[in-house]
């Protein structure tokens, strides 16, 4: 490898051509070529394995079926929980004292019918490279803490 003119500035720079892992940014990239005889075809499938390895690492595996099936009936049962808050909560017409009262318990009532959706969202970005058990747990734990209480309540009563 031939040495680059040495300068001033070379102090401040990271780089050593002495490093095995140095790759001069001025070089253009080598082409990879086939070894052996192949014709025209075998050399064009051998590059285009050799292109779309990179991309088929760099891809995330795929979810079981059994997780995936899981996966979509608790989005169904979280879907059948926010409907069942929009409902518990029309059951409940509860006016405040005051203003500010009257608001917050509103809000309490947007934040109620979104967090099956939010827990939902959140649990499977989080154990999106996890363990199929962490996710079914978490997922189940949901749909415990969320349940639509006023819903229930007046289904019972």
């Amino acid at each position: 490898m031939a040495r680059p003119v040495p300068d001033d500035d070379a102090a401040l720079r990271w780089d050593d051509v002495d490093d095995p892992s140095y790759l001069d940014p001025g070089a253009a990239e080598p082409e990879l070529e086939a070894v052996g005889e192949a014709d025209d075809a075998g050399a064009a499938s051998a590059a285009a394995t050799t292109d779309a390895a990179p991309d088929a690492a760099a891809g995330a595996p795929l979810p079981a079926p059994g997780l995936r099936l899981l996966t979509a009936l608790f989005a169904l049962v979280y879907v059948l929980w926010s409907v069942g808050w929009i409902i518990g909560v029309g059951l409940l017409p509860i006016s405040g004292p005051t203003l500010l009262i009257e608001v917050l318990y509103q809000f309490s009532e947007f934040l109620a019918i979104i967090a099956s959706a939010l827990w939902f969202a959140t649990t499977v970005s989080l154990t999106r490279d996890g363990r199929a058990p962490h996710r079914i747990g978490w997922l189940a734990l949901g749909t415990l803490v969320l349940l639509p209480w006023p819903f229930v309540l007046g289904v019972v009563a």
